[in-house]
């Protein structure tokens, strides 16, 4: 039986205390167990670093940016510190339900697909819900085209093969 493959998670930060336990706890909730946790501080100056630290998981691995940077180059740093198959994203103010890993990662069967997303719900401090492809599925297989010209992914939903990024 092949081993399950590992997934690198990128979560950069900056500041991002508010809702950071939530997030790093949905994480650790997942039902889909090899993963890293690729805690990307980017100078933060509130408890962000304490809170992360508190977890006592060898798969989170904490980072400090040595300068602030913008959000492209925070993830562009914290991906090479990614050992896994493949890539997810979760930002310190998004949650993931607990079969995201589970049920994403065996869509990577065939070594050509590169990306996949899932639905997302957004949602706000005053109780507001939209789900995002409650009205219309997003396209499916070779989407590139489809990705150029109507971009259609929310971030917190991707798992890329690393390869692919590569």
């Amino acid at each position: 039986m092949k081993q399950e493959p590992l997934v690198s998670i990128l979560m950069n930060c900056y500041n991002g205390a508010c809702y950071l336990r939530e997030a790093i706890d949905s994480v650790m909730g997942q039902t889909y167990r090899k993963w890293e946790l690729i805690f990307w501080d980017n100078q933060s100056t509130d408890n962000s670093a304490s809170i992360c630290r508190s977890y006592d998981d060898s798969r989170i691995r904490y980072f400090r940016a040595l300068n602030h940077t913008n959000l492209g180059a925070a993830r562009a740093l914290a991906l090479q510190q990614a050992k896994g198959e493949f890539i997810a994203v979760l930002d310190t103010d998004d949650l993931w339900l607990p079969r995201k890993l589970e049920l994403q990662v065996p869509m990577f069967v065939c070594p050509e697909v590169g990306i996949v997303i899932a639905d997302t719900i957004f949602f706000d401090g005053s109780g507001q819900e939209m789900q995002l492809y409650k009205l219309s599925p997003p396209p499916q297989g070779y989407v590139f085209r489809e990705l150029i010209t109507r971009y259609f992914v929310s971030l917190e939903t991707v798992i890329l093969r690393k390869r692919a990024v590569d």
